[in-house]
């Protein structure tokens, strides 16, 4: 299967060229510093932050949350690869997981279908200026009234069970299922991979709930999903930050203006999970929530979880009460731009916002709860200029004397990490380091992933040359591997190995990129491995000779062992 593991891992995290190799942050955990690297000579990745790696399959399984032949499929369909069907292999899990996205395929595309048929929903997307390519664009629907996605559902041979673990029906209080979108303009949620896994829904009129999403299923989590995604993601890379906002159509109408690094996150209260799915590919954002109370609170909860996971964080506040839907249509996207140039940093919203929380900001009691409200957010900053920075904005905003400030924050930040929680290992025992391999084994397994000198190592590899080392292992699979076929096959390799030394494999071989090579080098490095092969036996043969000692009478077996010895010295010298 023909898939560039630069180009599959870049299409979900901004990669930056580091030597041979390609870094950046980790998907998979938090980190503010790059310690996650891809490999293209070798198309395997490897986090030395985490420990996750492997080759493309395994990125794609753990990024989609895919099972193994999900994944296979998955980067087949991408490719254009057509791959045999044989469910004989298939598990029940994987099964059933398809089977649910075929659901929501077919729902997807029948919602699609039924917005031409509905002047309703047409005269309502036109009274909200969305365009026919921004329909086609974002895959806007409508669902009707009726039972008619139930209906047409199971006419393809699914069962209610599934629809409503899918969440497109609901069970009533009299236990008859209904269809949960009814008579709603529908947006579909795909997953990175481009698969519909859930909808949202605005009603037709002034019914309640006015939008309506689907439920948490075996395809969609609300925490690991942000609306507009998929779309967004290379215009986020290529702008360098992303704008946040609450709707649906706070994301299509100005992205339908030109403004496409602009995502949406389902719903005003944001997870940690979306905050670390949107840092895979920038770590400044522009929150612009809606001015209303619940749009407020949402944006000092959104601050707070983008500052603990190292982003640069501004917010905009639209005037005269208008989220960034109206406010484009109303005064158009380039005045919507001015302002997201202008908006504010995230202090100076604080602030703000909580002197006019106080009767009386400018007493010694509402000056003090100001800073309480404040620092907090501060404390969550790693860069000390920048805290020092928004201390002198906090202190000339509330008149006060920096230091005294600064003590305060000191004050709040002992104070939170005497409330946070202890060092996991209460064992009092230190972590137990595994070894790392000498520079010679490093240099040779280099030498080894090399076409260009992996026949002359091979030849000079002898299994007592490398005997109990670190890399034995890997080492022998290798030589194993290139007896049995003639090709080299790293995946090969990969599959042979297991936990700690598969482990070790990946981040040697994106290391090994790096490695100078030369014959010297590695006839070097050989001799290096002779020397520890003799060290040991030497090692081996003085201790029998001290338990031949302890006998007190000399013995043809010490004489032997004697000779053994010197020869092991001769052997060393030479």
């Amino acid at each position: 299967m023909s898939v560039n593991i630069v180009d599959l891992v870049g299409g979900y995290v901004r990669l930056r060229k580091q030597g041979q190799n390609h870094s950046a942050l980790c998907p998979f955990h938090q980190e503010k510093t790059p310690s996650f690297s891809v490999s293209e000579s070798r198309q395997i990745f490897k986090c030395f932050g985490c420990g996750v790696g492997g080759d493309v399959f395994a990125f794609v399984q753990q990024i989609e949350h895919l099972t193994f032949p999900e994944a296979v499929t998955f980067l087949a369909e991408r490719s254009g690869i057509p791959l045999p069907a044989n469910p004989a292999e298939s598990s029940g899990e994987n099964v059933e997981r398809m089977r649910l996205l075929e659901i929501m395929r077919l729902a997807d595309e029948f919602y699609r279908e039924q917005l031409p048929r509905s002047s309703d929903a047409q005269d309502y997307l036109a009274r909200r200026k969305i365009t026919s390519e921004t329909i086609s664009r974002f895959g806007l629907g409508f669902a009707p009234p009726g039972s008619q996605i139930r209906d047409h559902l199971s006419s393809h041979g699914f069962s209610l069970a599934e629809l409503e673990k899918c969440g497109l029906v609901a069970r009533g209080e009299g236990g008859s299922c209904y269809d949960k979108f009814r008579s709603r303009v529908t947006f579909p949620i795909q997953n990175l991979g481009g698969q519909t896994i859930a909808f949202g829904g605005r009603i037709l009129g002034d019914g309640v709930p006015k939008y309506l999403n689907s439920p948490e299923t075996p395809l969609y989590s609300k925490g690991r999903n942000l609306y507009g995604l998929l779309a967004a993601r290379e215009a986020i890379r290529r702008a360098g930050f992303a704008i946040l906002v609450e709707g649906y159509f706070d994301c299509v109408v100005p992205s339908q203006c030109g403004v496409a690094n602009i995502v949406a996150s389902l719903g005003t209260s944001l997870t940690e999970g979306q905050v670390h799915l949107l840092g895979r590919y920038t770590r400044k954002v522009i929150v612009n929530f809606d001015p209303d109370s619940a749009g407020v609170n949402a944006a000092l909860r959104s601050i707070d979880m983008f500052l603990a996971q190292g982003f640069q964080v501004n917010v905009l506040r639209l005037p005269h009460g208008e989220d960034p839907d109206s406010f484009v249509l109303n005064h158009g996207v380039e005045r919507y731009r001015k302002f997201l140039k202008s908006s504010e940093s995230f202090v100076d919203f604080l602030l703000e916002h909580f002197i006019r929380q106080q009767r009386d900001p400018r007493s010694p009691k509402g000056k003090q709860e100001i800073v309480d409200h404040v620092l907090p957010y501060i404390t969550r900053l790693p860069n000390r200029i920048e805290r020092a920075e928004y201390i002198s904005k906090i202190s000339s905003r509330l008149m006060l004397d920096e230091r005294i400030v600064m003590t305060e924050l000191r004050r709040q930040a002992r104070s939170t990490r005497r409330r946070g929680d202890e060092p996991g290992d209460k064992s009092g025992e230190e972590p137990r380091t595994p070894p790392e391999p000498t520079l010679a084994e490093r240099t040779l397994l280099a030498a080894l992933i090399s076409d260009a000198h992996r026949e002359k190592v091979i030849r000079s590899l002898e299994p007592d040359l490398y005997l109990n080392l670190v890399c034995e292992r890997i080492f022998d699979q290798i030589v194993q591997q290139k007896n049995q076929s003639s090709e080299f096959c790293i995946f090969t390799v990969r599959k042979a190995l297991q936990d700690d030394d598969l482990d070790l494999f990946d981040r040697l071989s994106l290391q090994s990129a790096e490695v100078v090579l030369s014959d010297e080098i590695i006839a070097s490095s050989v001799e290096a491995l002779q020397d520890l092969q003799c060290d040991r036996i030497s090692r081996q043969i003085q201790e029998e000779i001290t338990r031949e000692e302890r006998g007190g009478v000399p013995s043809p077996r010490l004489e032997e062992l004697l000779r053994k010895k010197e020869e092991t010295q001769r052997r060393r010298r030479r």
